[in-house]
């Protein structure tokens, strides 16, 4: 995988960390209540979930891709 393409996914990923982040802090902090999202705790727990795969993702890139091109230098 080129640089440019482990750049791209890794900036893609923190966003959606960042985005659900903020998300959840503006519901927490405002106590915003949208009225067609009554279900503020299954909203958040979405919001938790697309952090979770998003970490999980930029972990397995950085773990097979990123520290493996740092190894074969090495050798």
């Amino acid at each position: 995988m080129n640089e440019s393409m482990i750049q791209t996914l890794q900036i893609r990923y923190e966003a959606e960390i960042k985005d659900a982040k903020y998300k959840i802090n503006a519901a927490l902090e405002n106590n915003m209540v949208i009225p067609e999202h009554m279900d503020i705790t299954g909203e958040i727990d979405k919001l938790i979930c697309k952090i979770s795969s998003a970490e999980d993702k930029l972990a397995v890139l950085r773990r097979h891709y990123v520290q493996n091109k740092a190894d074969k230098e090495i050798l």
